[in-house]
């Protein structure tokens, strides 16, 4: 078996290769940013399947990465880890909301407007505070919780432009230097405007799957936003999460997926984010007490399972899962 490892724009590859290594699988690295991706992909057809990491910065960037994996994974009918359509939703807020919309699962509800007169119109006859996300975004980056109708309005005419849409320069993501607020205009969000209802909540759970390894752990607030905190609690997570994380996958047959899953001040779950590719920096995704692990789905039931499983930002679980998919 041979596995093709593409290039990336923030060399995350090089974990792939660390597990393959690990794991005693060939593999050869392939430049998938080169304007000859195509060359380079034919020049390795022999490969068994390629593994993959889109781009989160820039929504170009992304869109372009995604192309690209179009034309492997549907043309030419190569195998990838993640799949297509799990990736289709990475880092795809649009894509990601209708998906939850069509098959039923509850999440805060969203509305994506292609027209300022429509979303103004909205916002008009709406209840505050609302969020406004970007479409690409780790953590909270492009979430803003909007609390007036004057400040609603405001982003909504910077996204479509004020007088014509082709001078407008876009809503920016906001980056703090020095205490000064720096406009990130080169990864505006123009011409379509994604608007959240706004619900309190106690904090955030994250349920991972990988094959058939599950993970949880509780992600705290920090001001008004879980994602992104950076702060954690190794809680053990609540079963009917873990089933419902299980269920999502099973739905959407998805192979590698973090679930962010919103526990409001009224005790609901609703999901906030699906990603297929998220971050991973400790070598353990879940502890119960002092106990490292995970679980597997064993015989209809959820089994711990002690140890250390999420080395090289979980990606030595992800090539595992995709070399038993090869070989089955």
């Amino acid at each position: 078996m041979k596995l093709g490892i593409l290039t990336d724009f923030y060399n995350e590859y090089k974990l792939y290769e660390k597990s393959c290594v690990e794991l005693g699988i060939d593999y050869v690295i392939i430049d998938f940013l080169s304007s000859k991706w195509l060359e380079n992909i034919k020049n390795n057809l022999e490969c068994d399947g390629f593994l993959v990491r889109p781009s989160h910065d820039f929504q170009e960037h992304n869109d372009v990465y995604m192309e690209r994996l179009f034309f492997l994974n549907k043309v030419l009918n190569k195998k990838i880890y993640p799949s297509y359509n799990e990736l289709k939703l990475y880092e795809n807020k649009r894509n990601m909301a209708s998906w939850l919309q069509i098959n039923d699962i509850k999440h805060p509800e969203t509305r994506v407007f292609l027209s300022k007169k429509e979303a103004l119109s909205f916002v008009f006859g709406t209840e505050f505070p609302i969020v406004f996300k970007s479409n690409t975004g780790a953590g909270a980056s492009g979430v803003e919780i909007v609390k007036s109708r004057r400040e609603a309005k405001k982003i909504i005419k910077n996204i479509f432009g004020r007088f014509n849409p082709l001078l407008t320069l876009g809503n920016p993501k906001i980056k703090r230097k020095f205490n000064i607020k720096v406009p990130l205009y080169g990864d505006a969000q123009k011409h379509v405007v994604l608007i959240q209802k706004f619900y309190p909540i106690k904090w955030e759970w994250r349920i991972i799957k990988i094959g058939n390894s599950y993970f949880g752990h509780q992600k705290l607030l920090n001001g008004e936003f879980a994602s992104g905190s950076g702060k954690v609690a190794w809680e053990k997570p609540p079963e009917d999460l873990l089933k419902l994380v299980k269920s999502i996958c099973d739905k959407g047959n998805f192979n590698s997926m973090a679930v962010d899953i919103f526990e409001t001040i009224e005790g609901e779950y609703m999901v906030n984010e699906l990603q297929s590719i998220f971050g991973s920096y400790l070598d353990y995704q879940m502890k119960i007490g002092e106990k490292k692990g995970r679980y597997k789905y064993i015989n209809d039931e959820f089994i711990f399972e002690e140890g250390v499983f999420n080395q090289y930002g979980s990606n030595l679980l992800r090539v595992s899962h995709f070399v038993e998919i090869l070989k089955e």
